[in-house]
């Protein structure tokens, strides 16, 4: 049983807004099922990145490409679970006891030589301590995906109060496009029971690339309920972001409004403003410094940030907001002259609910 996945509308990997998935599976059938997904444009992701690595790539465009066509073939008993926020596809899996674990398949934007900080922010995640470069390579085991070597590794959480043990496996492969991340986690047991189904799984996984004709303008943000501000124009959003705007120019001075959502804070306030400093010219600071810069937001959010630098002509404008379990980072960047008329509009967008 076949069945292609098109997307309506992406912003880029980030976004998932929608992206349709049809039902492959029909009910209480559990024998493999061959399955092809047409991902999205523009490579996001994931695992949120340090502030000074990967996430460095949200000042840089992406251009529209072709969307690849990924295809697999589904182990028994796994179900499609379409895609999630930073995913274009996921799979449940439900072991004894009703026992959870899922499947994910995420592309980032490329990774390749920084696969020590990958697993150290995955052990982040899982609340390990990080390891040096030499033993974070160990954790490293070669994997076949789709005909390619890639990397497999595997964290553990002790589980704390009400939140039992999990285990996460993840392969990686460094492609050309992106990077890709596909990532077994949940339950011990169901994970321990599901792996060898995972490594079959992996090896199942083909992506051919699309004919460049094919490739549709994605539509920025259109899923999102904030009120943009008059005048702003949404445009296509690069790696590593939700959505993006132009907004209007004060004679040949020209800025721009991203957005970019993460599942945590990438490195906390200091390493999100030191690198915002960088884009602009401007030298890192310490954390003493870093109150005498960092304004609050929103009192109705006590974790709100806002931040406002200029240097040579530029001015950088930038907010974090945590909501819900997630980290929202705005950023009002470009000439002075067309950044500071921006600014009360730029806060109240801020604070609109997305």
């Amino acid at each position: 049983m076949t069945a292609e996945v098109s997307p309506a509308r992406c912003a880029n990997f980030f976004r998932r807004a929608g992206v349709l998935l049809l039902p492959l599976l029909l009910a209480g059938c559990d024998e493999p099922k061959i399955t092809s997904y047409r991902a999205p444009k523009d490579a996001p992701a994931p695992v949120a990145a340090s502030a000074d690595g990967a996430r460095d790539a949200e000042a840089m465009p992406a251009p529209p490409r072709a969307r690849p066509q990924l295809s697999w073939t589904l182990p028994a008993g796994w179900k499609e679970a379409g895609p999630g926020r930073m995913s274009i596809a996921s799979f449940t899996i439900t072991g004894e006891g009703g026992k959870q674990a899922q499947v994910t398949i995420t592309p980032l934007p490329p990774l390749g030589g920084r696969e020590a900080a990958v697993v150290n922010m995955w052990r982040e995640q899982a609340g390990q301590p990080e390891l040096s470069e030499e033993e974070a390579a160990k954790q490293l085991q070669p994997v076949e995906v789709g005909g390619e070597t890639g990397k497999l590794f595997e964290v553990s959480t002790k589980g704390e109060g009400t939140n039992a043990p999990m285990r996460i496996v993840t392969a990686m492969v460094h492609r050309a496009d992106a990077s890709w991340f596909y990532k077994l986690s949940g339950d011990v047991a169901v994970v321990e029971a599901q792996r060898p189904a995972f490594v079959e799984f992996l090896k199942s996984i083909r992506i051919k690339e699309a004919p460049a004709e094919t490739a549709e303008a994605p539509a920025a943000s259109s899923s999102f309920k904030w009120k943009v501000p008059d005048g702003w124009q949404s445009v296509t959003p690069g790696q590593m972001q939700d959505a993006k705007f132009s907004v209007p120019a004060n004679g040949a001075a020209k800025a721009d409004v991203t957005v970019s959502i993460f599942p945590s804070d990438t490195g906390g306030t200091l390493g999100n403003v030191t690198r915002w400093r960088r884009q602009i010219g401007l030298g890192e600071i310490s954390e003493a410094d870093l109150a005498k810069l960092v304004t609050p937001l929103d009192p109705a959010n006590s974790g709100a940030m806002l931040v406002d630098m200029t240097n040579g002509g530029k001015q950088l404008i930038g907010a974090i907001v945590p909501r819900g379990g997630r980290w929202f980072f705005y950023k009002l960047l470009g000439d002075e002259a067309a950044v500071a008329p921006q600014k009360e509009m730029f806060v109240a967008f801020v604070k609109s609910e997305p």
